[in-house]
């Protein structure tokens, strides 16, 4: 697809994609640690008994759950220049000369000398001193990138084909997205089984380590997602914890009075 782009307009749009993947993965951890609440926990079902509520709550712990499982989707969906998708931008730099250009950018950051402290001149021994080490680091930086890139595409790979992640697009196609009676995927052929419950987290997980691979070794900066997720938890944790429900209990109530609802 971006065989006749040369490498570095694949590194410019391979660049672009990474950061909006970021700001995707940060979006879809904030719905996530919701989700750990509010479908994977009792904090709030426990404090709704049978009644008209409940029902209410099903539907939306559903459609939060729902959502999550189609952003995720959306993370994998086919590479294509107009997806900001995973694959896009593995597609992008999955090429040795890319690699190779990029692997130079991370050994390029080793070239330059620290200045001198308070003007200092710097003697001609500690000068090739510091230019041996920094070459030694901007070497192994440059293989790290490489490994680095390798990995992300291969994991991509490997996630993209698994059967996870066909369990959870085949329930986005067929009861979120679309109301199909087949898949794309089951007309195909293929036997995709059910989705089990919580089979999104290694996905998720995959996912994220992908990203920050990518993030690191494309856009030359390193990144993390564990602090944002703490801070996720912390705002879901405080606005699901104060979120306190007093509902009558519909099955201790007359006959007569449920009839009239």
């Amino acid at each position: 697809m971006y065989d006749t782009w040369d490498v570095n307009k694949r590194i410019t749009e391979a660049k672009r994609l990474t950061e909006r993947l970021v700001d995707h993965a940060h979006y879809l951890l904030d719905i996530r640690e919701n989700n750990a609440i509010v479908v994977y926990s009792d904090q709030l079902s426990k404090q709704i008994p049978r009644s008209y509520a409940a029902n209410a709550f099903n539907v939306f712990r559903e459609a939060m759950h729902q959502i999550e499982m189609v952003r995720l989707c959306a993370l994998w969906d086919q590479a294509h220049i107009d997806k900001e998708a995973i694959m896009t931008v593995v597609e992008l730099v999955d090429d040795d000369k890319v690699i190779e250009a990029l692997a130079e950018n991370a050994r390029a950051q080793y070239i330059s000398l620290p200045e001198p402290i308070g003007g200092q001149k710097i003697d001609d021994a500690t000068l090739e001193l510091l230019k041996a080490v920094n070459k030694k680091r901007g070497e192994e930086h440059a293989a790290n990138a490489v490994v680095g890139l390798r990995k992300a595409i291969a994991d991509a790979r490997a996630i993209k084909s698994s059967e996870g992640l066909k369990s959870i697009k085949n329930l986005r196609d067929k009861h979120v997205a679309h109301y199909l009676t087949q898949s794309n995927a089951e007309r195909s052929g293929d036997i995709i089984a059910p989705m089990k419950v919580g089979g999104e987290k290694p996905i998720l997980e995959g996912s994220l380590t992908i990203i920050e691979l990518l993030y690191s070794w494309v856009n030359g900066v390193g990144i993390s997602f564990a602090e944002s997720r703490k801070i996720d938890k912390k705002c879901a944790d405080e606005l699901w914890s104060s979120c306190k429900f007093e509902i009558a209990d519909r099955s201790k109530l007359p006959s007569k009075t449920l009839s009239l609802k």
